[in-house]
């Protein structure tokens, strides 16, 4: 058996996966609907849905968007939205893109399915729907899970069970929200992707800016970018390479605090190091580490 570090139980606590004094666990939503909380498809009247307030996405592909209302002008709406009620109204959970692209194409009313659904459940739903899809950008995905785990208290193993992946991609997509603004941007907007932004967390911060507009300007591959940086003199590449529980504590350190989180560690001694880029994303920091 492994023995365990105590970097390994250090990150063991931050999952909260440790034995000792134990905290509750949040309620494992079932995804398989209960046939009696689904009621038949109906014609809803789209002025009475209301969009999902746990809807990951945050754009939209204006061009696609005209493409499918083209395509239900001609055939119609072929799967129904899904929705829970609110009072006389209606919260959407699944089907933004179907019920934007309706109101394109002048429909007054959609085909839906309305189900009783809790918030962890619509949040589940939202996200699995264009992660499954590859509709959202990669900050959208790393965004979703992180509402997971402070809305509702996830662990990343839970995350990983809830959207079916496994637990390293998580990892992954959560250490994105520790990139700088900028980069966090040209994520969004979709001009590199996550594999250079997975690179660039590697990055010392008065290099970033530079390496970034290098990727921009010059279409570099996340291949062409790894190649540059280890050209130049001052590469990582001659640093102590780090053990996996100083990369897996500094990985969940940074998607909890949201900002990039350094650990040098020499046989149980060492430093800490927690980068800011700017006064509110330290007073950000500050709160999350009293609270």
């Amino acid at each position: 058996m492994t023995k365990k570090t105590s970097l390994n139980k250090g990150l063991q606590a931050l999952l909260g996966e440790t034995t000792k004094a134990p905290t509750p666990t949040p309620k494992k939503p079932n995804n398989k609907t209960n046939p009696t909380t689904k009621t038949p498809t109906n014609e809803l009247n789209i002025s009475a849905i209301k969009t999902n307030q746990y809807q990951p996405r945050t754009t939209f592909d204006e061009k696609k968007l005209k493409e499918l209302s083209e395509s239900i002008k001609k055939h119609g709406v072929i799967q129904p939205v899904l929705v829970r009620q609110e009072g006389t109204n209606y919260e959407l959970i699944a089907g933004e893109r179907r019920l934007r692209a309706s109101k394109l194409a002048g429909l007054k009313k959609i085909p839906a399915v309305v189900a009783k659904i809790s918030n962890t459940q619509s949040l589940e739903i939202a996200i699995l729907e264009n992660v499954q899809r590859e509709d959202l950008n990669p900050l959208e995905v790393s965004k979703g899970y992180q509402r997971l785990r402070e809305e509702f208290g996830y662990t990343q193993e839970q995350v990983a069970k809830s959207v079916g992946k496994p637990r390293s991609s998580i990892a992954n997509s959560l250490r994105l929200l520790a990139l700088p603004p900028k980069v966090q941007k040209e994520l969004e907007k979709g001009t590199i992707s996550e594999g250079h932004g997975k690179v660039l967390l590697g990055v010392e911060h008065n290099k970033v800016d530079q390496l970034l507009e290098s990727v921009t300007r010059e279409g570099l591959s996340v291949r062409a970018l790894e190649k540059l940086l280890e050209e130049q003199p001052n590469s990582t590449k001659n640093k102590k390479e780090k053990s996996r529980d100083e990369l897996n504590l500094e990985s969940a350190l940074s998607s909890k605090l949201g900002s990039k989180v350094s650990i040098e560690d020499t046989k149980g001694k060492g430093k800490m190091v927690i980068k800011y880029y700017s006064y509110d994303e330290l007073d950000g920091i500050i709160e999350k580490i009293s609270s």
